[in-house]
């Protein structure tokens, strides 16, 4: 199982939404300013979306 957690706190939501146009899941999508998971059985654990965010708010674990 896949463990995706977006830290709020560090996330800047719309204006640094990298990581939902590079999952090639499409786990990541903008809810208003948000930035929320969804189907997040669908995850890869390419964690492309670790890589672009400036802010380190992205995790994305295997929760075996």
């Amino acid at each position: 199982m896949v463990k995706i957690t977006i830290d709020h706190d560090k996330c800047e939501g719309a204006d640094c939404a990298e990581c939902i146009d590079v999952c090639p899941m499409e786990v990541l999508i903008l809810d208003g300013e948000k930035v929320v998971i969804q189907n997040k059985e669908e995850c890869s654990l390419c964690e492309v979306c670790m890589d672009v965010c400036p802010n380190e708010a992205v995790v994305v674990e295997d929760d075996d």
